[in-house]
Order: C-alpha cells, then structure tokens, then sequence
C-alpha cells in the first residue's frame, strides 16, 4: 500500500503559513512525529514563526542540518537535504510545502499538501496530484479548517 496523500485548499481569507503552523500543532497534540519540507529559506521563515504564532505555545522542532541528531517530533527538511529523507523512519506525517510530489518514498506516511489560492500555485497543487495518481498514491482533498485535521 502507498502513502495517504491529503490535499487541503486554504481559503482566499487564511494565511496558509499560519494554517500550516496551526496544523502541525494539531498534528503533534495527536503524537505525530512532523517533517515539513520545503526550500531553506522559506524553512527559516517558518522556524521564526513556529516559535512565535501563539503566545502560550511551544512546538518542539528544529531546521534539520547534515549529521544533526535527530532528537525532536517536528523536524524542517530543506530540499536540499531530501536525500536525507531516509534517516526519519520513525516519522509519520510530513508537510510536502516543495513544488514537486514525494512519489520515491520508502515507508508509507501521511503525506499532507495544502492548496493555496493564487492560480500559479494551484496549478503547481494539480501537477503534484497528477504525479501521485500516476503512481498509485492513496489521494484525498478537503477543505482547509482547523476542525478537519
């Protein structure tokens, strides 16, 4: 059996890197070991706001660097790092934010894609679907709110 694939649309009001940060809380409530994956830099921006985006919340994670130990249920993959994927046996969801699918996973996951709502990116979202159709992929689409996760 192949990875779940969920594909959440985030509404034309919501900021989809809060929605993100919102739903990697709910996810690690649940015991969720988290990978987020996406370039560095966007990763960075991300770090700051998982420190910051509730008064009252802690959400232990950290920006994976090679040879790092991996010693925190929420971990922030770059890209450039992909080939390390590997090393996160134990991890069972991971946030694709990366502009291709993830179809040469070893280890069947919960794989979560959010939608965002300017047309470049949806389409960038249907080809990331196409991709995971042709290669057998369990796919599931939703809408995007904090009561579906």
């Amino acid at each position: 059996m192949k990875s779940v694939v969920n594909f959440y649309s985030i509404e034309i009001n919501h900021d989809i890197k809060l929605c993100l940060c919102k739903f990697v809380k709910c996810l690690y409530k649940k015991d969720e070991n988290i990978i987020i994956i996406d370039d560095y830099e966007k990763l960075e921006e991300l770090d700051k706001l998982l420190w910051s985006f509730e008064q009252n919340s802690f959400l232990p994670h950290k920006i994976y660097n090679k040879g790092d130990v991996i010693d925190t249920p929420i971990i922030l993959l770059s890209i450039q790092n992909l080939d390390k994927l590997r090393l996160f046996n134990d991890y069972t969801s991971i946030i694709n934010n990366y502009d291709n699918a993830l179809v040469n996973l070893e280890n069947d996951i919960n794989i979560y894609e959010f939608v965002d709502t300017d047309e470049s990116k949806k389409s960038i979202s249907r080809n990331k679907f196409l991709e995971y159709k042709k290669n057998n992929f369990t796919l599931m689409h939703n809408k995007y709110n904090e009561q579906t996760i």
